[in-house]
C-alpha cells in the first residue's frame, strides 16, 4: 500500500496526519486529556494519531469533537478514506480462473446455525462483517440460540474496544410507503441505545421494500463465511459456513461497496423523528 503516485502517504497515515494537525490547532493537548474528552482509551487515541489503524466513524467523531473540529468536514473525510481502503483491499492483479476448493459445513436448522456462528465469532481475531435483512427484527426470535448469537456479537465488540478490531453490520429495514415498519423502528431505537458506547461496533441501514427475507452473510476475519437462508416462517432458517479466503472475498467486496453507500444507524433513526 506504499506504492502511491508521487509518494503520497497511504490513506490511514494521511488521515492520522490530519488528526495530528487538528490536535496542534487545538493547543496540543495530552493523550489522556483527549481520551477523557472523547470517552475512549489512551491506546485508541494513540493508534488513531499514529496511523496504526483507521478509527471507527463513532470514535472519529468523538476525537474530532474533543479537538474542536468541524465534524461535517471530518465525516466526509473519514468516509472517503474508508472507501479508499475498501477499494484497495479488493484490488489485486488479474489472475486466471481456478477451481475453488473450500471446506463447507451445512446447518439444517436455526439452532445449529446460530450455535456454530456464535462459536466462530468468539474465535474471530480482528474483523466481523454482518448483514441482517429479514422481515422481522431480531427481538422477535424465540429460540435461545439466536438470542445467544446476537449477544455474542456485541460482547465480542465490547471485549475488543481498545484494539484494532471492528464489527460492521448492515441492517435491512423493511419499509412501507417510504416509512420503516413500526416494529422495526422500535427495535432500531432500542439497538441504537444498546450500542451507543460500543466503540468497536458500527451499523448502517439499508431501506428494503421486499416482502420476503433474503440470504444473510457473516464474514469473519478474512477466511470464514456464514450464509443463512430464511424460510417463510419466523423461525425457518438454514445455512452453511465455508472456510476459505477466496470464497469470502466475493462477499466481502459486495459488503464493502454496499457499506460505503448506506446511512449510519444514528442518522437513519434521527431522520424518522421522535
Amino acid at each position: 500500500m506504499d506504492g502511491y503516485p508521487g509518494g503520497a502517504l497511504p490513506p490511514v497515515r494521511r488521515f492520522a496526519a490530519e488528526l495530528r494537525r487538528l490536535r496542534i490547532a487545538a493547543g496540543d493537548p495530552q493523550l489522556k486529556t483527549i481520551a477523557a474528552r472523547a470517552q475512549c482509551s489512551q491506546a485508541t487515541v494513540s493508534e488513531a494519531l499514529n496511523g496504526r489503524r483507521l478509527p471507527s466513524e463513532t470514535v472519529t467523531r468523538r476525537l474530532v469533537m474533543a479537538l474542536d473540529g468541524d465534524w461535517a468536514r471530518w465525516k466526509e473525510l473519514w468516509r472517503l478514506v474508508r472507501t479508499e481502503l475498501d477499494e484497495l483491499k479488493h484490488h489485486t492483479p488479474e489472475t486466471p480462473p481456478r477451481t475453488l476448493r473450500a471446506d463447507m459445513v451445512s446447518y439444517p436448522d436455526a439452532p445449529s446455525f446460530y450455535r456454530a456462528a456464535a462459536t466462530a465469532i468468539r474465535a474471530a481475531r480482528r474483523e466481523i462483517r454482518l448483514t441482517y435483512v429479514r422481515v422481522h427484527p431480531p427481538g422477535q426470535w424465540l429460540n435461545s440460540e439466536a438470542d445467544a448469537y446476537y449477544k455474542t456479537v456485541l460482547q465480542w465488540a465490547r471485549e475488543h474496544a481498545d484494539g484494532s478490531a471492528s464489527v460492521r453490520r448492515i441492517i435491512g429495514v423493511p419499509e412501507r410507503n417510504g416509512a420503516p415498519v413500526p416494529s422495526y423502528l422500535a427495535w432500531l431505537r432500542e439497538h441504537q441505545a444498546e450500542v451507543r458506547d460500543v466503540y468497536a461496533y458500527e451499523a448502517r441501514v439499508m431501506s428494503w421494500n421486499n416482502s420476503c427475507s433474503w440470504h444473510n452473510t457473516g464474514l469473519l476475519d478474512d477466511s470464514v463465511t456464514f450464509l443463512s437462508f430464511s424460510g417463510a416462517g419466523r423461525q425457518q432458517l438454514a445455512g452453511l459456513s465455508v472456510e476459505g479466503p477466496v470464497f469470502l472475498a466475493h462477499y466481502a467486496s459486495i459488503f464493502d461497496q454496499s457499506w460505503g453507500a448506506l446511512q449510519p444507524l444514528d442518522e437513519y433513526v434521527a431522520r424518522q423523528g421522535p
